[in-house]
């Protein structure tokens, strides 16, 4: 029975344990156009085509074209001296964890500036405080929870 090529491309994502989104990001397309094709819509672009074998060189294109001979072709000795190309799905994983962690320091560093501007808040306050000398810092073992409030408070050293 021959299979037409939505039909191969839907052999393709299930031989390769994906799902329709998965295997749409692996060449850089939208699940929708994966879904359409699959579902028998509409005839993959040449992009599609293209990505599939850029991204999946083990697929064989007279099989992915034609139907003709299988699935996948016949695996190549590794030699050493081939650089790893991760491709345009590694390059946009990386991209998504770049820009995960560029995110995650720009909250880190608002909260430093709100954190710094509390203490100096609080700095301030301390400084204001009547009959407390403006060098008398309490260090954090002097530093404990209200017991009725809950909020911070400095055991103060005695001064003479």
């Amino acid at each position: 029975m021959e299979t037409t090529i939505n039909q191969r491309i839907g052999q393709l994502i299930t031989a390769m344990k994906m799902s329709h989104n998965a295997f749409a990001k692996s060449i850089n397309k939208a699940s929708t156009t994966i879904n359409y094709i699959v579902d028998g819509k509409g005839k993959p672009s040449y992009d599609v085509l293209e990505g599939i074998l850029e991204v999946y060189p083990e697929v064989s294109p007279d099989w992915l074209m034609k139907g003709q001979g299988e699935m996948f072709r016949k695996a190549e000795p590794v030699t050493t001296n081939k650089s790893v190309d991760g491709g345009a799905f590694g390059e946009a994983v990386l991209g998504r964890v770049q820009a995960g962690f560029d995110e995650m320091r720009r909250i880190f560093e608002e909260e430093l500036r709100a954190k710094n501007q509390q203490i100096a808040f609080l700095q301030r306050m301390l400084e204001a405080m009547p009959g407390k000398s403006n060098d008398v810092t309490p260090d954090r073992s002097e530093i404990r929870n209200h017991p009725a409030t809950g909020e911070l408070f400095a055991l103060w050293p005695q001064v003479a």
